[in-house]
């Protein structure tokens, strides 16, 4: 069902590899081998990657020809490669292709717990096949299917969390028997649909209505097996499972271990696992369950492709979480044909699409929050337009969870914001965690007033709290206009920048973000 990634270097092929980078990761299971033929990330991601699939368990090959010369795109296909669940990297012809590794690209790949194994540098003779052949012949050759449950779960702790589901738990099931997976509800609706392989072209639905089979038994016709199983979970009654796999019969124990899999997958993940509901359409879009999300989304009527905006609102109090809801959406719902409002753990998510109307949609949430009468309990609210797809949702989702508690630190009178200014936030914290040096070096622009608390005190609440504006930082400093004028002018002075220039604010902008962080 796999190998473990330190056996397969003791192959042959692999025996004068070198391990780079990663070797925390060495004990990870290698159940699929890739190239990576177009390493340029951004291009891959645009016009080749699959939407919404991880690759637990691949071990990807690759010389990185397309940007040999480039160590930053190297570093990007570093992090890429291991966002989509990729375990490592076995890099061949250093010092032909790629003039060197850098260590850049190295300390990337440790930090990340990503594996690069070196072939042999400078060597001309290195062929592909050999190790392909040697590897593949260890992922596949008959092992025992006793612990599919425990490598499968093993796999699914090491995903990030958001993508620990039941439809990705029935994605490594998928890739390990080879087979397509079906679950549905009593009612034979579908819940979720694995293919294999994924571009399968198949009818798998078709099939199952075509050949109906007892509980519990595995029947085979022409080149098809095929398995049933009824599953009762206390949170979703009666589930059916459905296992089909060309040419070779599962074993007994392929069906019994897939059964137990998917029981505990619903303990762990699978709550309400078939409730049709914009809540389950939400959680759907936000674990990545594709199949299922288009599914609900069918079934509520609810247009996922037209989604574009979404707005994120942080709640200190969910007490009155119904009436924010309805208030809420009665007030989108002017705007938007499709309106989806829902709270997932403190946090209201409004998924928005087909705009109706000629206003501007940026001042909508501002709108709101002027009118809303439970503004109290919303401690902020980010404004996300230009949302391509629902994997564009779930990563700013993410990317909300990351920086949300910092926000009081950075902000100390502001509840509205942009996705760019989060975005912005986000990077300052990285730049935090990279180092002293890193911090030191941002903070020198602040040197000359950083004594002065008044000084920086004003300059924090222009920049950050007040978007600038004289008026509006007068008022959170309850001080005049006039002398918030002048007290810029000086600091400009001082620190040799022109405050109120955009070109020149922004590395103040971002020293004082720093600042506020660290000294919270």
């Amino acid at each position: 069902m796999g190998v473990k990634l330190k056996d397969l270097l003791l192959l042959p092929s692999l025996r004068e590899a070198k391990v780079i980078a990663g070797h925390n990761s060495l004990t990870s299971t290698v159940t699929s081998l890739s190239f990576l033929e177009v390493s340029d990330m951004d291009f891959f991601a645009q016009e080749i990657a699959f939407e919404n699939e991880y690759y637990a368990g691949e071990l990807v090959i690759s010389s990185f020809f397309s940007i040999r010369n480039d160590v930053k795109k190297q570093c990007e296909a570093v992090r890429y490669l291991h966002s989509i669940g990729e375990i490592g990297l076995l890099l061949y012809y250093v010092g032909i292709v790629l003039p060197e590794l850098s260590q850049e690209v190295i300390e990337v790949a440790e930090e990340l717990d990503f594996v690069i194994i070196q072939m042999p540098k400078n060597n001309v003779s290195l062929r592909y096949n050999e190790a392909i052949v040697e590897i593949m012949m260890e992922i596949l050759q008959e092992k025992s299917p006793d612990n599919i449950v425990n490598e499968v779960l093993e796999k699914a702790s090491l995903l990030p969390e958001h993508l620990r589901s039941v439809e990705m738990t029935l994605k490594i099931l998928s890739d390990l028997l080879r087979a397509n997976i079906v679950l549905t509800n009593a009612d034979g609706e579908v819940i979720n649909q694995i293919k294999w392989p994924r571009t399968s072209t198949m009818d798998v639905i078709h099939f199952i209505q075509q050949n109906p089979i007892e509980d519990g038994l595995q029947l085979q016709k022409d080149e098809y097996s095929f398995y049933y199983k009824e599953i009762y979970h206390k949170d979703n009654g009666v589930l059916k499972l459905h296992i089909i796999r060309e040419h070779t019969l599962l074993t007994q124990v392929e069906c019994e271990q897939s059964v137990e899999l998917v029981r505990v997958s619903l303990n762990l993940w699978g709550k309400k696992h078939g409730e049709v509901s914009e809540y389950a359409l939400v959680q759907a879009i936000l674990n990545d369950e594709s199949e299922k999300m288009y599914r609900l989304a069918k079934s509520l009527s609810v247009d996922v492709k037209a989604i574009d905006m979404m707005w994120l609102l942080q709640l200190n109090n969910l007490q009155q979480e119904k009436e924010i809801k309805e208030e809420l959406l009665e007030h989108v719902a002017k705007y938007y044909r499709t309106c989806v409002v829902q709270v997932v753990e403190n946090r209201l998510i409004v998924l928005l699409g087909n705009y109706r109307h000629n206003d501007s949609e940026i001042e909508l949430s501002n709108d709101f929050m002027r009118i809303t009468q439970y503004q109290q309990m919303i401690d902020s609210i980010v404004l996300c337009p230009r949302m391509r797809n629902t994997t564009d949702v779930r990563n700013t989702y993410q990317l909300m969870n990351e920086v949300s508690d910092q926000l009081p630190s950075i902000y100390k009178d502001r509840k509205n914001f942009s996705i760019s200014e989060i975005r912005q936030v986000a990077y300052a914290l990285k730049l935090v965690q990279s180092g002293e040096s890193e911090v030191e070096e941002c903070l020198s622009i602040l040197e000359p007033i950083i004594d002065n608390k008044e000084y920086l005190t004003t300059l924090c609440c222009y920049l950050l709290d007040a978007s600038a504006d004289f008026q509006r930082c007068s008022e959170l400093l309850f001080i005049h206009k006039n002398t918030v004028k002048y007290r810029i002018k000086k600091i400009s002075e001082l620190l040799g920048y022109n405050i109120t220039y955009f070109s020149e604010s922004y590395e103040c902008y971002l020293a004082c973000m720093i600042y506020c962080v660290i000294n919270d």
